[in-house]
């Protein structure tokens, strides 16, 4: 079959992965064509594939074809493998999409990445995971204002493992607020965990916990830490009341 017999039949049936495997396979097709065709079939896969793999391709339009179709995913991509890419205009696609997972991953893969407007966007869509997601793999974190945000949004399990993991957490502050949360399961955590821990302050709240205290309160009798921190309480009160 003739080149553009092969490019024309792509485009009435609109068969991305066709057009995409000959541009590989033969090197007698119009390339400009087949790149101009490619994008116009509105296929964000196979327009991030080939600007990822053919030997030439339009990346501005390309780009402009993917932020029109709203493909967090293969913005996301793109931005990791193609050879040239704008990622100012992509990231404020991706800011615009407000799709947390890519707007995170792109953080941590992308070689070019605004940070703080991309912490913006992600305290702005209000979901505690990807703030601390955030704060764990990013080479660049604003601690202070992550850290605040999760103060904000009192999500317990994922303020629990930013004082488990961030490189900087205000540990009073988040026990206070881990505290208010009143969530028996990561107060137990975090007392296995987190450097510095009010070990009979959570104790008062796991004990006022009747049904899903106890599960919690059964495991501290068999942790180290919480045995440990137990026994001190207890003494204390002993001595207390024979003072």
């Amino acid at each position: 079959m003739e080149p553009d017999e092969i490019i024309r039949e792509c485009i009435l049936s609109r068969d991305a992965a066709r057009l995409y495997g000959a541009v590989l396979e033969r090197y007698d097709l119009d390339l400009a064509s087949a790149i101009s065709a490619m994008i116009d079939m509105d296929d964000p896969e196979y327009i991030f594939l080939a600007g990822r793999n053919w030997p030439r391709f339009d990346f501005r339009r390309g780009l402009d074809a993917l932020i029109r179709l709203k493909s967090a995913e293969f913005i996301h991509k793109a931005g990791i493998f193609w050879k040239q890419f704008d990622f100012a205009v992509a990231l404020k696609a991706l800011v615009e999409l407000s799709d947390p997972e890519y707007l995170y991953r792109a953080g941590r893969f992308w070689k070019v990445f605004d940070h703080e407007a991309g912490l913006d966007a992600l305290i702005g869509i209000g979901i505690a995971r990807y703030v601390y997601y955030a704060g764990q793999e990013w080479k660049v974190f604003n601690y202070r204002r992550g850290f605040e945000a999760l103060m904000d949004m009192g999500n317990a399990e994922f303020i629990f493992y930013a004082g488990s993991h961030w490189k900087d957490f205000d540990f009073n502050r988040g026990f206070e607020r881990l505290l208010a949360c009143g969530n028996a399961e990561y107060l137990y955590k975090a007392g296995t965990l987190w450097e510095d821990f009010d070990y009979e302050k959570a104790w008062t709240i796991m004990e006022s916990s009747t049904v899903d205290g106890a599960r919690w309160r059964g495991k501290a009798f068999t942790n180290r830490k919480w045995r440990s921190a137990l026994n001190k309480i207890w003494k204390d009160s002993i001595n207390e009341q024979y003072k």
